[in-house]
């Protein structure tokens, strides 16, 4: 067994350490740990005031840029999409500023902007599916569309029919009596009441955020809308900003995120990232010019872009 002696000793060593410990920190060891730490700490705050200042210096320089690209673009699209007309097709989310500067830009290119179309969340709800089947037939009855699609697939048939041609369309009570079936439906919204098609698309992205699975789900209804506007244009772009990095279990993304994933509509349609930026929507009208010279490309400074703009041409 072990006896009293032993527990002594074992105290009285544990004391000395602690004795020495303090001799020592207080005498020849406390200089230099304190010098140590005062250098350490003069470096650290030296080395945060060199960054604060470069980081000053950049954001003056991206403002700067940003200037210059909003004062430059007018002169650099003009006249380089006349004669073509547009209707922007908006997502849930997208900035209104967005679609606001890209409206701006494209009558500064010489296009003629026939109307906004804004989905509204239904559009992408399952849980909505029923009503959203039974607007697809109604405003396919009304425009006297003959097809085999039903639920979603002639829900998208029905919106590209209304919103895009490659050949001028006239607006007739029958194309506005399907609009209206979608809009009481509560899918979508117009900024005119006699929607035109126009020959050129650009989709609008806004952000979504849920389970992989879901936003999975989503994306492939994103992707299959922009198929649906691009067979029935002459160019689809799809233009946004760079989606927030995930958070926890929960994962964002966009429409050019999407697009950009898959070969299919990668090879097929257009995307700008970043276009609410300065220079931004004078991208988005290069981007449908390269189009419709038959040039995809995708551009902007996120996951994916080719470059940050397509070619400059007369």
């Amino acid at each position: 067994m072990i006896d009293f002696r032993y527990h002594l000793v074992s105290i009285i060593s544990i004391f000395l350490a602690l004795a020495v410990g303090i001799v020592l920190g207080a005498g020849p060891l406390q200089s230099n740990l304190g010098s140590t730490l005062g250098d350490q700490v003069t470096a650290l705050r030296s080395e945060k005031q060199d960054l604060n200042t470069r980081l000053g210096e950049s954001q003056r320089q991206l403002a700067a840029a940003e200037q210059y690209g909003t004062a430059i673009g007018p002169l650099v699209v003009s006249g380089r999409l006349t004669g073509h007309g547009v209707v922007l097709v908006v997502l849930p989310g997208a900035d209104s500023k967005l679609v606001d500067a890209t409206t701006a830009a494209l009558a500064e290119s010489g296009a003629k902007t026939h109307g906004t179309v804004t989905l509204s969340p239904d559009w992408f709800d399952p849980d909505k599916a029923g009503a959203r089947t039974a607007a697809a037939a109604k405003a396919a009855d009304q425009l006297g569309l003959t097809t085999t699609a039903t639920g979603d697939t002639l829900l998208r048939e029905v919106l590209g029919r209304l919103t895009v041609s490659e050949l001028p369309v006239e607006a007739t009570p029958e194309r506005t009596k399907a609009l209206d079936a979608l809009a009481d439906a509560g899918l979508l919204d117009s900024s005119v009441p006699r929607l035109t098609p126009g020959d050129v698309a650009v989709l609008v992205s806004g952000e979504y955020t849920a389970t992989q699975a879901q936003v999975d789900a989503r994306s492939e209804q994103v992707r299959a809308l922009a198929l649906q506007l691009e067979g029935g244009s002459r160019a689809t772009v799809v233009i946004g900003g760079a989606p927030a990095p995930p958070t926890g279990q929960q994962v964002t993304t966009d429409a050019v995120s999407a697009i950009r994933s898959e070969s299919r509509t990668k090879t097929a349609i257009s995307t700008v990232d970043h276009a609410g930026l300065g220079r931004g929507p004078t991208v988005v009208v290069l981007a449908v010019q390269a189009q419709l010279d038959h040039q995809i490309g995708h551009y902007g400074t996120a996951a994916g872009a080719d470059a940050v703009l397509p070619k400059v041409g007369p």
